[in-house]
């Protein structure tokens, strides 16, 4: 499913129906000669990234979003109800979590996975930001980690699905990266499929298997017109996450 521009995004269409209480997604470039950057930060950034995440909000239905400069760590930010319009400071974070109606959770992806996370028993969600030194680092496990402290969640509790990022054919890594995530160490340089790491991480917290799903697109094969830093875009897609307002 493709919404019309101004705002070109794709809903995480198998959790529309079970889960009508919350918004998720993930932007991406756009048709044409336009290209939906939505970087905050950085050098340069983009002289309409504000006024994109505006049109973001106003597409979706909520009042206020939060982003954060993402650091590859394990930092999550929990959010109460805001006001209006767009919060990107308070410090560096890779996952944010709320149980808040109308604050629409925000990472940026461009190859690395976008973790969206939800508790239907307690109406919490998180969304994380991981990539292979988040992976290595346990920012799922911070995010269910956040989840259980703050709302209760249980990992039994959870829905986990795993958006668009480069897949394991593309995603060549040094045998460092592969001792760092807990794999056996190749000879050189190999593929590695991020997914399929975090979706084991998932499962030995407990969250069940039946409840993890994984996207089938890859940002830099694929032909769902995402930016790939790995293909050299230094542009930005926002994965979201939300509960209704």
């Amino acid at each position: 499913m493709l919404t019309d521009a101004p705002v070109p995004y794709r809903p995480v269409s198998r959790w529309t129906d079970r889960f009508p209480w919350i918004t998720a997604g993930v932007t991406h470039r756009g048709t044409g000669n336009g290209s939906f950057d939505l970087r905050l930060f950085g050098d340069p950034v983009p002289p309409a990234a504000v006024r994109r995440w505006r049109a973001l909000l106003a597409a979706t239905g909520f009042p206020g979003a939060v982003h954060a400069r993402q650091v590859h760590g394990t930092r999550i930010a929990v959010h109460a109800a805001l006001h209006e319009g767009l919060h990107a400071g308070n410090g560096p974070a890779d996952g944010h979590a709320t149980s808040a109606g109308g604050v629409l959770l925000g990472v940026t992806v461009a190859d690395c996975v976008p973790v969206y996370l939800v508790d239907p028993e307690h109406r919490a969600v998180a969304l994380l930001h991981a990539g292979w030194k988040g992976t290595a680092a346990g920012i799922v496990e911070a995010g269910v980690r956040t989840l259980a402290t703050r709302y209760g969640t249980r990992p039994a509790d959870l829905h986990l699905h795993l958006g668009p990022a480069i897949c394991g054919e593309c995603y060549e890594v040094g045998p460092e990266v592969f001792g760092a995530l807990g794999l056996p160490e190749p000879s050189g340089p190999e593929p590695v499929d991020l997914r399929a790491v975090l979706t084991g991480q998932a499962r030995e917290l407990g969250v069940p298997g039946g409840r993890i799903s994984v996207s089938g697109a890859c940002t830099l094969c694929g032909d769902g017109g995402y930016f790939s830093h790995r293909r050299g875009d230094s542009e930005r897609q926002v994965a979201f996450l939300g509960i209704r307002p």
